[in-house]
């Protein structure tokens, strides 16, 4: 009998990480100089998601949403190329989940220029958060 209480409890767990918290979105633009028609590679992933490579030309946005696991484990990392050659380039942590129980709902916005990388959650001021490679 107590083994059957602990199996139920930790298949409960595993269920409630799959509908617990709200979405939370991570968005990457391409905002590179047009004059210049660099576009965007962006290859993001977690430990359990591969959301794949996506070329973005200027201007264009890509978007992916997901929900904060019961344990407050989550991480995304996305490495941006910029083109023509892909020989600059930056790695990410797009998001990162805080403690026990986190769940969000909020949007993660990067932003891709030539001086670097910007980012702004939700509909916050964007600021300067890393440079290219």
């Amino acid at each position: 009998m107590k083994n059957l209480s602990i199996f139920l409890f930790v298949v409960g767990l595993c269920m409630i990480s799959d509908v617990y918290g709200k979405k939370s979105t991570i968005t990457v633009k391409n905002e590179l100089n047009p004059k210049n028609k660099n576009i965007l590679k962006v290859h993001c992933k977690s430990k359990n998601n591969d959301i794949g490579v996506k070329y973005l030309k200027i201007g264009e946005v890509m978007s992916f949403s997901f929900k904060t696991n019961f344990w407050g484990t989550t991480e995304f990392w996305c490495n941006l190329y910029k083109g023509p050659d892909y020989k600059r380039y930056r790695g990410i942590t797009a998001y990162q989940a805080i403690g026990l129980f986190a769940k969000d709902g909020s949007s993660y916005n990067w932003l891709a220029r030539d001086d670097g990388i910007y980012f702004h959650k939700d509909s916050l001021p964007s600021y300067y958060k890393t440079y290219w490679l």
